[in-house]
């Protein structure tokens, strides 16, 4: 029994390392590209400066005026992203495991809505999670809640309007919700204890 577990723990070992190899690569693909889209955002402008100077200051300015109302948002989104990472991960799947399941969908879409990163790092927490009795439809208002996208929200305002923001991010919100309850209607086998 302690050598599957050791041979378990030595598996998960190795493709962390693999996880983290993989993701330094990315980052460091991310950041080369992110210094390329700027300096040809840069050479774009100063080219189009040379041909149309009024309105290459008309866009820059706009660009600034975007950028500007843009920040108040994102210190709010930094804010809640700080606060997330504050849950202690113990507590919170001990306050999951012993709620109602109307009370683990609520949650899990809140949850799903805070969660950011890549989903599949999220998987690991909601096997657990699963394995621990939450519900297939608790997981799923999780998944599906994850479409509310904080860090955009600010410029799906810009871009669409407040009024706007507001009725898709409820009714998202609230299909999160009934997703959860429709896959335990569906499928009413609990999780495995």
């Amino acid at each position: 029994m302690d050598k599957k577990n050791e041979i378990k723990k030595e598996n998960n070992m190795k493709l962390n390392k693999q996880m983290n190899s993989k993701k330094n690569m990315k980052n460091k693909k991310s950041s080369k590209i992110k210094w390329i889209m700027l300096s040809l955002v840069s050479i774009l402008y100063i080219t189009l400066f040379f041909f149309n100077k009024s309105k290459t200051i008309e866009a820059f300015n706009y660009s600034i005026n975007l950028f500007l109302s843009i920040i108040p948002v994102l210190f709010i989104v930094l804010i809640i992203m700080f606060l997330f990472n504050l849950i202690n991960e113990e507590k919170f799947k001990k306050m999951v495991e012993n709620s109602s399941r109307h009370t683990q969908y609520i949650v899990m879409t809140i949850l799903g809505t805070l969660s950011h990163g890549p989903i599949y790092a999220w998987y690991p927490l909601m096997k657990d999670l699963k394995n621990k009795g939450i519900t297939d439809g608790s997981i799923s208002s999780f998944l599906y809640s994850r479409g509310i996208k904080l860090t955009f929200l600010p410029a799906l305002v810009i871009y669409f309007g407040l009024k706007y923001t507001i009725i898709l991010t409820s009714y998202m919100f609230l299909f999160s919700y009934l997703l959860g309850v429709v896959i335990d209607f569906i499928n009413p086998k609990k999780a495995v204890k």
